[in-house]
């Protein structure tokens, strides 16, 4: 490779990883949801070839016939491929961003969903009964909510007994929380892991409701 070619990568490189770390600080210490129109970059074809929906809903657990709450959709990358696995079920998708659920609002109206509910609303108040859901997931997501034991809290409050919590991360998200530091987290609620996959690059972590 030619020495200033390399030279040119090396540069964007390390500007990447500078912008990461600089991202991770300004999220760690004022944690606020991805902005709107990034959030409608990340739903791309380029982002399927290494996070699959499929196997992503997957590992997450969501089955037919089941009460599940999407938090944080942005521009609804995995809710098509949820909405079809619980079929019979009901999909309830919320976020804080009122644009990103119209977008959304559009999205499920194009390919057909209808057992899909959409809600603005903010995960540390979630507007939904107690004890009403079979699961909820978060992908990408918690490390975005300013308060999130209240959030986490929340999700116990609307999981019936037995329900799950499953969390997603990825290391290149800005949001990233260590393994450990979830199931932490999550156990401060109430919440208790029995099942995990990935490793420290990406990971899910499936929690059982005490």
């Amino acid at each position: 490779m030619h020495p200033a070619l390399i030279a040119i990568l090396s540069l964007i490189g390390a500007f990447l990883f500078l912008w990461h770390v600089v991202a991770r600080i300004i999220k760690k210490l004022h944690p606020i949801p991805i902005p709107w129109r990034l959030a409608l970059i990340l739903d791309n074809p380029g982002r399927r070839r290494f996070l699959s929906p499929a196997k992503t809903i997957e590992q997450i657990g969501v089955k037919e016939g089941m009460r599940v709450l999407e938090l944080g959709p942005g521009s609804g990358f995995l809710t098509a491929e949820a909405s079809r696995r619980v079929s019979s079920g009901k999909l309830y998708c919320l976020d804080i961003e009122p644009v990103l659920i119209a977008r959304l609002k559009g999205k499920i109206e194009r390919e057909g969903l209808e057992n899909v509910a959409l809600l603005v609303g903010d995960g540390a108040a979630l507007p939904l009964k107690e004890d009403s859901l079979d699961l909820a997931f978060l992908v990408g997501v918690l490390g975005e909510i300013p308060d999130k034991d209240a959030a986490l809290n929340e999700l116990y409050r609307v999981l019936r007994p037995g329900g799950v919590l499953s969390i997603w991360e990825i290391l290149i998200d800005p949001d990233y929380s260590l393994r450990r530091t979830t199931i932490s987290r999550a156990a401060k609620a109430g919440f208790e892991p029995f099942q995990q996959f990935g490793n420290f690059f990406v990971y899910v972590v499936n929690f059982g409701k005490r």
